[in-house]
């Protein structure tokens, strides 16, 4: 029988007989009812336009005027909320290092491509992969092609997890194109995914050098915000 990932709770199927009459592949789970709960999904409905923070009502939150006022027009999708659930599933999958749980939020993350998009993952340092022993975006995108057309440029990337948010905004670019990945990028449309949207500025920083690079537009999509 299969457990929940989160919790080691059985998984129950609840099998009708017209779905087995159907002959259709029963789609596994990897989480139980109770801790899928727990994830807030973001309302689509009152969000903001630009970075897919929820709000009272669809508009342009104040960071994102800030940004639209520094002649900055990227548009970004969130998923989910990041609310203590959130915090704890990351915190489990990136600094515990509990690699299976990567496969609780890529039918999610799958959902949200559209194939006429390249979809190039946030990279993270050579320290950080050592460290964690794999790319936590790259995970949540399972099965999905992408090109790793960005490198980390630092030797040693600060995580953003420990600067705090005047830090984060402030912080230098990071990141420069892998000249291996130049031809798959010029004059395509890129979906940029990352997991965490904080204050914007890693997204943004990677978006610049896709554009500096021959990609004609670039979207954000993160699992949450």
């Amino acid at each position: 029988m299969d457990s929940c990932l989160l919790c080691n709770k059985t998984l129950g199927y609840d099998i009708s007989l017209s779905f087995l009459l159907s002959f259709k592949s029963l789609i596994k789970k990897n989480v139980c009812e109770e801790c899928l709960s727990r994830f807030e999904r973001i309302d689509k409905t009152r969000i903001c336009e630009a970075c897919g923070r929820q709000m009272d009502k669809m508009g342009i939150c104040n960071d994102c005027q800030k940004w639209h006022r520094l002649g900055d027009d990227f548009v970004n999708e969130s998923i989910f909320k990041y609310n203590d659930a959130m915090k704890d599933f990351m915190h489990r999958y990136k600094f515990v290092g509990d690699y299976q749980l990567r496969m609780i939020f890529q039918n999610e993350i799958r959902k949200k491509i559209r194939k006429e998009l390249v979809v190039v993952p946030i990279p993270i340092s050579s320290e950080t992969k050592k460290e964690r022993g794999f790319n936590q975006v790259i995970g949540l995108l399972g099965d999905v092609e992408y090109v790793s057309a960005l490198i980390v440029n630092k030797k040693h990337k600060t995580r953003q997890s420990t600067l705090n948010r005047k830090e984060r905004i402030h912080n230098q670019q990071v990141f420069s194109i892998d000249e291996k990945a130049i031809s798959k990028i010029v004059n395509q449309n890129v979906l940029l995914v990352d997991d965490i949207y904080t204050t914007g500025t890693t997204i943004r920083h990677a978006a610049t050098v896709l554009r500096q690079n021959g990609v004609q537009h670039v979207f954000g999509l993160t699992l949450c915000r």
